[in-house]
């Protein structure tokens, strides 16, 4: 490799080069990434492996090809990334690169996909020719941020774990194996080998782990009924404070400890530390009836005065929407135009903290008035979301690294995973999910390796809203997560 490797990270490696199915628990900002290339590499040397195949979020993927690959790996490679919708010059790119993989002189191939492209039939027929084009057993998968299989009904998680039966190395990587409860865990690792947590059963691996709902209970006798469902369904229960119930964690930990590399920071790496605040307010009056309402009555009425009726879940999400300032009707916005609150609170932050600055916003109508409200102000912004294409990605993270922007302005979704966002000295988040891996991998984009300042997390909460339980599930979830995570 070009780069030295840390302590944990030899110890690391070590580890990985002595199993074909393995998971690397490190934490974001620990240098997993190298860990899992320098295996490679060192693999390719003993001639023991051709090519690797990489499986992250999308934008994650690009960056192992333009910016990690090339950083550390010392010998010869050819490395391309997926797109979905890919110009003649890149299809013929990838194309040239499997009919020359074989081809002296040698060289280690790597292709790195996007998760979502294995639910398209040209880019799972893709990742199977790449997996085919090399010999039984000479090629290692790896899946980045590997919860992001952690569903396993999820088409894209049974594609995946079909990939990787079609490989004998297999490599699962994320900071948070345990995303938002233990249950996320049973995917990933049967990806790496069926049954590795004891059962090759879903089901019975829920009955293990969770404290479930009796059968007699009103909630699941109902569900029966209504589904016409023929077993018992599994629902776990909940304490008093809405938290889901889970058991036998440290059994769970002890079957995970021989296949898994845990690491955090705190452990190895001697980063600032990090400082939390919150920064409150309080909804405007109208704004305050309109969330009583739909958090009361679940509905919605429109301005020609029909009413939209809204779900136990979907009410949720239009709580949260109604604390920015805002409310999807049919997927188009109203603006509440009466409500700045959350917005007006972004800006005095801005104004008090004056260094390079990460603001996350979960929902896309957040970000455009977010974005218009600080280039009103004479702010330099770039955006980092779902629509933004892989060009202007790339310039969003350059810009702000060397200091051309202030502000970074991203989605959790979609830049809180894989980026170095080192120069922020200030995190907002300006609103959350109820998702714990959004939030701890978005955490981690500006503290990690090469930080060397203390950062600040400001979060925004309305008073009295779906702010305030969001906070406290998180904390639930963190608490849980790390009760595992700890055994190992």
């Amino acid at each position: 490799m070009k780069t030295k490797p840390m302590s944990h990270q030899v110890v690391g490696c070590r580890r990985l080069a002595a199993a074909d199915a393995f998971a690397v628990g490190a934490e974001q900002g620990t240098g997993k990434t190298w860990m899992l290339l320098a295996d490679a590499e060192a693999r390719w040397k003993r001639n023991e492996v051709d090519a690797l195949l990489v499986i992250a979020p999308n934008g994650v993927h690009v960056n192992w090809v333009v910016r990690e690959i090339p950083a550390h790996l010392e010998v010869p490679y050819t490395a391309t990334f997926w797109l979905s919708t890919p110009s003649k010059k890149h299809q013929a790119l990838l194309q040239r690169q499997l009919a020359t993989a074989l081809e002296p002189p040698r060289k280690l191939v790597i292709h790195a996909m996007n998760i979502d492209a294995v639910n398209t039939k040209a880019g799972l027929a893709h990742a199977e020719k790449f997996i085919a084009t090399f010999a039984p057993g000479r090629v290692i998968m790896v899946v980045d941020e590997s919860h992001t299989i952690k569903n396993i009904d999820a088409k894209r998680t049974q594609r995946v774990i079909a990939l990787g039966k079609q490989v004998a190395i297999r490599r699962i990587a994320s900071g948070t194996l345990v995303a938002n409860s233990p249950l996320d865990l049973f995917s990933q690792y049967e990806f790496l080998a069926s049954g590795l947590l004891g059962t090759r059963s879903y089901r019975a691996f829920v009955s293990e782990y969770a404290e479930l709902m009796p059968a007699s209970s009103a909630l699941v006798r109902n569900i029966v009924q209504r589904t016409g469902a023929r077993g018992v369904p599994q629902i776990v229960a909940k304490n008093k404070d809405g938290t889901l119930r889970f058991r036998n964690l440290a059994k769970l930990s002890g079957l995970m400890a021989p296949h898994t590399f845990r690491v955090t920071k705190d452990e190895c790496l001697d980063l600032p530390e990090k400082i939390y605040q919150t920064y409150y307010f309080d909804l405007e009056p109208q704004q305050r009836a309109m969330y009583d309402q739909v958090k009361s009555e679940r509905n919605w009425v429109r301005d020609d005065g029909s009413i939209d009726a809204f779900t136990a879940l979907t009410v949720i999400t239009k709580l949260r929407q109604i604390t920015s300032g805002f409310i999807l009707v049919d997927g188009a916005p109203t603006t509440l135009a009466y409500s700045k609150p959350r917005i007006e609170a972004l800006l005095s932050i801005v104004e008090e903290y004056p260094g390079p600055m990460i603001v996350w916003a979960t929902f896309q109508e957040e970000i455009k008035q977010i974005a218009k409200a600080l280039r009103d102000t004479g702010e330099t912004v770039r955006e980092y979301y779902g629509a933004t294409n892989v060009a202007n990605r790339t310039t969003a993270i350059n810009d702000f690294q060397s200091g051309k922007v202030r502000i970074f302005l991203g989605n959790p979704a979609a830049a809180g995973l894989g980026l170095t966002l080192t120069a922020a000295e200030t995190a907002v988040y300006y609103s959350s999910s109820f998702s714990l891996s959004e939030r701890l991998q978005s955490e981690d984009r500006c503290h990690r390796i090469g930080t060397t300042h203390h950062v600040v997390y400001i979060d925004i909460v309305g008073r009295d809203t779906i702010d305030e339980r969001i906070a406290h599930a998180l904390q639930t979830k963190k608490l849980t997560a790390e009760m595992i995570m700890a055994g190992l």
